[in-house]
């Protein structure tokens, strides 16, 4: 009746009350839900493994690819022989991240055949890496402990890839190699001015390194792995390789022999007489190759310690007064203009004045009657002067240039010089005379070496060459074109030069020490005074040299010494050179099969009866007055 009263329904057994959800509703409600998220899963599913699959799939590998670059090995440099004087060699730079080596543990088998742990972290990873490459233990403990290096440090800046095996067996975390290449140099200080360095940075310096550093320089190539989540590289994953292309190989006309012989034996002489430096050189006289060109001091191509002066080329750098063996160029200017003849005769007095100078010979001598071939066989500089003086100024100068005195010879070696002839217009009043004996003027070896190699070669001047060949990646080889030669004196004349100059290296000549036993050698000697960069003066010493060419009767090698500021022994350069230039000579021969001669030496006529009544008629030619004048000081 109350609740009838208060107008509310009797609750009946069973009934829910209101606010509270039906069991079967929040089931349904649950279920809707979770096939909504279901339906979602799946439709992400389906992107993924169907529309998206690929991009998916892509970017997962992605993730676990590495690129790694392939060194291309740099072209060798080889002798005309093929041996190598500069070669590419694979190694390998070992490197660490210091965070993973720390839980290294070194372990050994015990006694009892369970692995025991000798040694762990830092310490125990140096002194393996130690054991292995032949490394200090402490610089490697010092390199994984550095702080400014807490995740990449090298520790082995050039191991060998089976050093590198070992190491990787060892099982030191955190270790990885590089792939690098080094440049190899088989007989080092030797070939090293010529042949150039590869230095900081792979870059090349100097020599054939540079000059050419395009054609032996390769192209890199590049390998694409996956690795696991560890680093280790997954060996049914993906794995593709672009080969690196090998740089050409390069063939020089140097014989490593012979490079190896001139070397040894300036360095020898150089250290014997107390000298400043020396350099020599071989050349074919018909095609102008070298077959040597060596200088020392010198330097080790693989030591980047050194400073850049010390790594030079001296042979080709360095210019010097040539002194006598200029005097072939005003011999051959002297006949080619038909003031003389091998047997003109020439009064050579004591001493003579010339432009307010007094000029006399190395020795004091008295009055001497030579011939022209006796003047230049005896190297007299009154007797130069003598006939020299029948030249102009220009034809002097101008015949200098047509040898090639004052150009570079066109080998192409970096820092070559030029020499310096100075201009006519520029000359002192004494210039005229000292450059017809070589002094006043200035030259490199290779200037004088090209005089030589024309009058050997019958008047024709051929260019220096060092390049014979390349070979590129697949062998096959390519030959470099001998320069055109020039005339530059008659047949007539390079043979009369060569008959005199067999006098030289003879015993009444001023070079026995040169003579070659067998052979018939021609050649000059020469001994200049040295200037004094400090001062500008002519007292720096002498410039002591040889050079000539074998067999004089038919001529196939030239070869030029040259040694700097000797101060024992001896300062002329038939005692100082004449026994160097002997040496490679005759090695030159030995070594190309050249036989001996059979034939005795043309002997030329050095001295003349002066009480002859009939004197060759060329000797009519110089002034005999002025000679007489000279006689009696006037």
């Amino acid at each position: 009746m109350a609740s009838a009263r208060n107008g509310r329904r009797p609750r009946s057994r069973g009934a829910v009350a209101a606010g509270v959800a039906h069991p079967a509703r929040r089931a349904r409600v649950l279920m809707v839900g979770v096939m909504i998220v279901l339906s979602l899963f799946a439709a992400q599913l389906v992107r993924l493994q169907g529309l998206d699959a690929a991009s998916v799939s892509a970017a997962a590998l992605d993730g676990r690819l590495q690129v790694k670059a392939i060194p291309a090995a740099r072209g060798s440099i080889t002798d005309v022989d093929g041996d190598a004087l500069a070669v590419s060699v694979e190694r390998r730079r070992i490197v660490a991240d210091p965070t993973l080596v720390v839980d290294y543990e070194r372990r050994e088998e015990g006694p009892d055949g369970t692995n025991e742990v000798v040694g762990e972290g830092y310490v125990a990873a140096a002194e393996v890496v130690a054991e292995v490459t032949g490394e200090d233990a402490a610089d490697v403990l010092a390199k994984l402990t550095d702080p400014d290096e807490p995740r990449w440090t090298v520790l082995v800046a050039d191991a060998s890839p089976q050093e590198w095996q070992e190491l990787r067996a060892e099982g030191v975390r955190g270790l990885a190699a590089e792939e690098v290449m080094r440049r190899d140099y088989p007989i080092g200080e030797a070939a090293a001015p010529l042949v150039g360095w590869v230095g900081a940075g792979e870059l090349p310096a100097g020599g054939m390194e540079l000059v050419r550093d395009e054609d032996l320089t390769g192209e890199p190539g590049e390998a694409v792995y996956e690795v696991g989540s560890s680093g280790e590289i997954i060996s049914t994953g993906l794995s593709e390789e672009d080969p690196a292309v090998p740089g050409e190989d390069l063939r020089l006309t140097i014989d490593a022999d012979l490079q190896w012989r001139a070397y040894d034996a300036v360095r020898t002489r150089v250290k014997e007489a107390g000298a400043l430096s020396g350099y020599a050189a071989v050349m074919e006289v018909e095609t102008g190759r070298l077959m040597a060109l060596t200088s020392y001091p010198s330097f080790d191509p693989t030591d980047s310690t050194q400073e850049a002066e010390d790594m030079r080329n001296a042979a080709v750098e360095d210019v010097y007064e040539p002194g006598s063996t200029s005097k072939l160029i005003t011999a051959a200017a002297a006949l080619e203009e038909g003031i003389v003849e091998a047997d003109s005769p020439i009064e050579v007095p004591t001493t003579m004045s010339r432009a307010g100078t007094r000029f006399r010979d190395s020795e004091q001598h008295p009055l001497q009657n030579l011939t022209f071939g006796g003047v230049l066989a005896k190297s007299s500089n009154m007797g130069t002067i003598l006939y020299g003086e029948k030249l102009s100024d220009q034809q002097l100068y101008d015949w200098m240039r047509t040898f090639g005195i004052g150009d570079t010879t066109g080998l192409g070696l970096p820092g070559e010089s030029a020499g310096l002839v100075p201009e006519p217009a520029t000359w002192s009043a004494t210039t005229r005379y000292t450059f017809m004996f070589g002094q006043g003027l200035s030259s490199t070896l290779l200037q004088q070496l090209g005089v030589f190699q024309t009058v050997a070669n019958g008047g024709v001047r051929v260019p220096p060459s060092v390049i014979a060949g390349t070979v590129d990646e697949e062998g096959r080889y390519t030959e470099e074109s001998v320069p055109e030669g020039t005339r530059v004196i008659s047949e007539e004349t390079a043979s009369t030069l060569t008959e005199i100059m067999q006098g030289v290296p003879s015993t009444g000549g001023t070079a026995p020490l040169a003579a070659v036993p067998g052979h018939h050698v021609a050649g000059k000697t020469s001994t200049a005074t040295r200037v004094d960069p400090d001062t500008g003066r002519y007292t720096g010493g002498v410039t002591s040299s040889f050079m000539g060419y074998a067999p004089a009767d038919d001529p196939k090698y030239v070869v030029a010494v040259v040694i700097q500021r000797p101060t024992k022994i001896s300062e002329y350069g038939g005692i100082i050179a004449g026994p160097v230039f002997s040496d490679i000579m005759r090695y030159t021969l030995q070594k190309e099969g050249v036989p001996p001669a059979s034939t005795p030496p043309v002997e030329v006529e050095l001295e003349y009866d002066p009480e002859d009544p009939d004197p060759d008629e060329p000797g009519a030619t110089l002034d005999d007055n002025a000679i007489k004048d000279e006689r009696t000081g006037g």
